[in-house]
């Protein structure tokens, strides 16, 4: 049996049990890796559009073959964080890659009616939260050997959004935090080059997840999305999962600091 791309990794994807999160965890098992699947609960969003809701993502992988464990996770909460790898390194004594997927969106308001817990929120767990989960990576890679097939030490995967790269109205608080995670990537990436980390970033377009079902079924916003959208179609969960892939795999073992645009072309700009 030919050896998978990714055998004998370990990783650690946040917002595991739904929609990109999910997509993605499964793509790196497809391709050998070993999972610690982090969120909240192990149950998919049952607003999901996955077919098969009703198994978590972990029980998934490993039916299909592969490894893979739940740990519950609010990335908010530092010592979850913690204990997250604590699991991961007692149970299969690295870890090799982390993606972070996890992160809260909140219905369109404008800026002066964003409040201070909304504020709060957005910046506890997409900003601190993803700093938090790099952190104690980058922490763990520096105490690996680089291998020297796979070029890297260790790397890490962000998820952003099409909204850190244009103004979304009604998301400033969104936007902003995004807008930050992409020059949380480039400043880390700088720092840690030398020591052959790699920190990749993808900012998507517009996906059908649970959490963006409310924004699809109403016409009036969905039709503005598709609008905005020049690619034919609006995006599903694979579509990120297949790019965060190409950033752990050997092949781009020498790009680093990158925010990469997986949006059907939304940010090009107007479309005719």
């Amino acid at each position: 049996m030919s050896q998978k791309r990714l055998d004998g990794r370990v990783v650690l994807v946040t917002g595991a049990s739904s929609g990109i999160g999910r997509a993605t965890a499964i793509a790196l098992a497809n391709e050998g890796a070993t999972l610690v699947c982090c969120d909240l609960k192990a149950e998919a969003n049952p607003k999901g559009y996955e077919k098969d809701l009703a198994k978590p993502t972990a029980d998934l992988i490993v039916e299909n073959g592969g490894k893979a464990i739940f740990q519950k996770v609010d990335i908010s909460n530092f010592d979850q964080i913690e204990a997250a790898f604590d699991t991961a390194l007692q149970e299969f004594q690295r870890v090799d890659i982390v993606v972070n997927c996890a992160g809260f969106w909140a219905p369109f308001r404008k800026f002066a009616d964003e409040d201070d817990e909304l504020w709060s929120k957005m910046l506890q767990v997409n900003t601190a939260g993803t700093s938090k989960m790099s952190r104690v990576a980058i922490r763990q890679f520096l105490k690996q050997d680089v291998d020297e097939s796979w070029g890297s030490r260790g790397r890490i995967v962000n998820i952003s959004s099409c909204a850190a790269n244009i103004a979304y109205a009604g998301e400033v608080a969104y936007c902003a935090t995004k807008a930050a995670i992409n020059h949380m990537t480039r400043a880390g990436a700088i720092d840690h080059a030398p020591d052959s980390i790699n920190i990749n970033c993808i900012a998507p377009g517009v996906v059908a997840t649970g959490m963006a079902r409310g924004n699809l079924e109403n016409k009036d916003i969905l039709q503005t999305m598709k609008g905005a959208t020049p690619w034919p179609r609006l995006g599903i969960p694979e579509d990120i999962a297949q790019a965060v892939l190409f950033f752990c795999l050997p092949v781009s073992q020498w790009i680093t600091g990158q925010v990469l645009s997986v949006d059907g072309g939304m940010t090009l700009g107007v479309p005719a």
